[in-house]
């Protein structure tokens, strides 16, 4: 079933003032000139941050970072006006990844009123190449993403509203469950919405659940190790019908946290988060948190992001096909939804099925501001690739990367925002191939990166078996010595042999040239 929600009218936000206040008035028009949903910025003197009143803004998200140019951010349609002392402002818009963003300075006379317009330009349109973007990690409320969604240009938006272990974040869905309740909300013909979706986020790491079939069993009454991921994960499978079709889906939210090793050996997970929550706009929360923390020689926030793509190509060399995905947890981090989103390519209308098929099969990559095309194909004895990046920035460099080694590097010359190249490369050597592109940031860390193209060739992962054997080894440890994870020690020895079913899948692969 769909719903689609009528077109929102375009919103003025109003304040009341007094008849001698300073009034800032606030146009956001299209290429066209036509208003449009956009996210704004007003910063004023001392770096003030302000806002109409009643306009839409995350309040909910943490202060990770301290970073008050998304925190003081709002949503609007086409006008909004606003009391405000006299002074000059920066006034900045957006509207997603597709259009470029602009910023311009107002200044506003003692008992004035100031106007500006802002005409938000898209630098690329990816509706009409054929791509659907998505963002898999939303803790936003289903009115907010309803305009967030348009704001934002997001495709897909599925919400997370079973997420029970942070019940401060806990957001009011309704009955999502019943007979008659719709599956897919529409917004309009570009953007939806989903709402039966939940996180298990605890001690062994952070799993997303999407488009569930029905409530998890002991979901809402689970401790923080007990009972084992695992065991909902199983659960998710027996959803889909008769062990056939894709959903419900399981993503990884990070690939460092402790418990994915055992997950991916014997519940793999269908696509992986590499561009995940702590990457935003105006930083990047460089830490493991409470997963595995990562080896001295990943260091700084580049080592960090480096980290996390090194842990994801260990999987694709063990022979998992694992497409790449992206969130942003807004609700929670500061982060715009969509700010990182997957794009997917099928032709409309469109369908959840359709896009969880889509990323299965590709082509698809993940992004927080480049766009990035990826395509091989046979040459002769070898094979020939071809990769287009587009950008609304300068772009620094595009890397080709099989089986985790960086074979091509293209650095860019200074002002290049599109770069076309094509390489030739041996089959044979690899077992999987991608393509990324990063941009000259300093606020953040901007990319993209294709799911990988997987290839016939030979590929020895023992290696990164071992990698995977010394972190179930220390997991075992770990758990060996902390029994008050449990309610008693038959639940931890049942916890303990489910790590060692892991760590005999691993074990396997590194004793025997795992490749072929």
């Amino acid at each position: 079933m769909k719903r689609v929600f009528p077109a929102f009218a375009a919103a003025i936000f109003w304040v009341t003032v007094s008849a001698r206040a300073s009034m800032l008035r606030i146009s956001v028009v299209d290429e066209s000139g036509r208003p449009i949903w956009a996210r704004l910025e007003v910063e004023g003197t001392g770096g003030k941050m302000y806002q109409p009143l009643g306009a839409l803004r995350d309040l909910k998200a943490g202060l990770h970072g301290l970073q008050p140019e998304y925190l003081g951010s709002f949503i609007i349609h086409g006008d909004c006006r606003m009391e405000v002392p006299a002074g000059q402002y920066r006034v900045v818009g957006e509207h997603g990844t597709e259009y470029q963003r602009v910023e311009k300075s107002v200044t506003v006379e003692p008992d004035g009123e100031a106007s500006v317009t802002l005409e938000l330009r898209p630098w690329i349109n990816m509706a009409k190449l054929g791509w659907w973007s998505g963002d898999l990690h939303i803790h936003r409320t289903p009115d907010e993403v309803q305009k967030a969604a348009l704001a934002e240009d997001v495709s897909f938006c599925p919400v997370i509203s079973s997420w029970p272990h942070r019940k401060n974040y806990e957001i009011d869905t309704g009955n999502i469950w019943g007979p008659e309740t719709d599956f897919l909300v529409g917004i309009d013909d570009r953007h939806f919405m989903t709402l039966r979706n939940a996180e298990d986020e605890r001690g062994g790491g952070a799993w997303l659940m999407e488009q569930l079939n029905a409530p998890l069993e002991n979901f809402e009454s689970s401790a923080d190790w007990w009972p084992p991921a695992i065991n909902f994960i199983r659960q998710v499978r027996t959803q889909r019908t008769a062990g056939q079709g894709i959903l419900p889906w399981v993503d990884a939210e990070k690939p460092f946290w402790w418990e994915v090793p055992v997950i991916m050996a014997l519940e793999p997970a269908d696509s992986m988060e590499i561009l995940c929550n702590q990457l935003t706009e105006y930083g990047i929360e460089a830490s493991e948190a409470w997963g595995r923390p990562r080896e001295r020689n990943f260091s700084g926030r580049e080592g960090w992001l480096e980290y996390i793509l090194s842990l994801y190509y260990h999987y694709l060399n063990l022979g998992f096909h694992l497409p790449a995905t992206a969130g942003t947890a807004s609700g929670v981090l500061p982060n715009p939804i969509g700010f990182n989103r997957v794009y997917v390519k099928f032709s409309g209308p469109f369908s959840v099925e359709k896009w969880f098929q889509a990323l299965r099969e590709g082509p698809s990559f993940v992004t927080n501001g480049p766009m990035l095309f990826f395509a091989v194909k046979p040459e002769r004895a070898l094979m020939e690739g071809a990769v287009e990046a587009d950008a609304p920035g300068p772009l620094d460099r595009i890397e080709i990367v099989a089986n985790g080694e960086v074979i091509e590097w293209f650095p860019v010359a200074p002002e290049t925002t599109n770069f076309q190249t094509t390489f030739t490369f041996h089959p044979q050597k690899y077992s999987w191939i991608a393509a990324r592109c990063f941009l000259r940031e300093g606020d953040t860390v901007r990319l993209a990166h294709t799911s990988p193209i997987y290839l016939p060739g030979h590929y020895d992962c023992r290696p990164d078996a071992k990698y995977y054997v010394d972190w179930m080894n220390n997991l075992i440890d770990q758990t060996k010595d902390s029994p008050k994870r449990f309610p008693s020690p038959s639940e931890q020895d049942q916890e303990i042999g489910t790590y060692r079913q892991a760590l005999g899948f691993y074990q396997q692969k590194a004793d025997q040239e795992c490749g072929k």
